[in-house]
């Protein structure tokens, strides 16, 4: 299957900063001059959806990514029901969409998050038409560690919780380029000894990734439209490792010529 400029659907996956793959994947996307009808992402790969489906040249959203993503200045922690303030994410988020709703971009957009009453996933797009900033800072609160976000009298968290590929938001026909950043290349083979080394944090990471990883591995043997499949080779990095921006990057863009070149 080759995809055609235009005529096909991107769906970027959850990960934190191993998201910053689906960045290089974009580059590569762009060189071909092969970019996409529609944009879906969860959690991560929302963010840049989101970017993704504004106006502009590809240049300026590179500009956009990096202002986001090249610090982690915006973290703050806090003592309460979660441990990081998203007030600088926000102002960031705003600074860069506004109150614009999902409807009034250019590109079709759809962000999935997980409604923290009933557990159930939700899509935000053109159909509900919310603000962008408020879909996307439901669908990056991770729970504990962002606090819920509010929608209509609803609580939402991140997207991950009830799948960590968008794949339920696809009502048409084209073609997907799926980006999985948390798929089978995303593990270290580890020993035993090793394994039983681990951290508390080490572990939590681990089993959750093993936790999305079977998640989205039973998700796609079930999708029933066409796709193309890319996995970055990532099982050298954390979730957490947001200053190495430039090295994730490039497993994408490195992914993306191997599968589409």
């Amino acid at each position: 299957m080759k995809l055609q400029n235009d005529h096909f659907n991107l769906l970027l996956g959850g990960g934190a900063a191993l998201g910053y793959a689906h960045i290089g994947v974009l580059e590569y996307l762009h060189e071909k001059g092969q970019l996409p009808a529609t944009y879906h992402g969860v959690s991560m790969g929302a963010i840049i959806a989101a970017v993704m489906a504004l106006e502009g040249d590809f240049a300026h959203k590179r500009e956009l990514f990096k202002e986001v993503f090249s610090s982690l200045s915006w973290i703050k922690l806090q003592i309460g029901g979660s441990l990081i303030n998203t007030e600088k994410i926000e102002r960031m988020l705003f600074d860069i969409f506004g109150d614009r709703k999902i409807s009034k971009l250019p590109k079709e957009l759809c962000i999935q998050a997980t409604d923290y009453q009933s557990g159930r996933a939700v899509l935000f797009g053109r159909q509900n038409d919310v603000r962008v900033v408020d879909a996307l800072l439901a669908s990056i609160a991770v729970p504990a560690l962002f606090p819920p976000h509010e929608i209509g009298g609803h609580l939402y968290v991140d997207g991950y919780l009830s799948s960590n590929l968008p794949l339920m938001g696809i009502a048409n026909d084209l073609p997907n380029l799926i980006v999985n950043v948390t798929g089978a290349k995303a593990f270290k083979k580890s020993s035993i000894d090793r394994l039983k080394e681990l951290s508390i944090l080490g572990n939590l990471e681990r089993s959750i990734r093993i936790l999305i990883y079977n998640q989205t591995h039973t998700a796609l043997k079930h999708f029933q439209k066409s796709y193309i499949l890319i996995e970055p080779e990532l099982s050298d990095f954390k979730t957490s490792h947001f200053k190495k921006y430039e090295a994730i990057r490039q497993k994408g863009y490195e992914a993306a010529k191997e599968v589409l070149g």
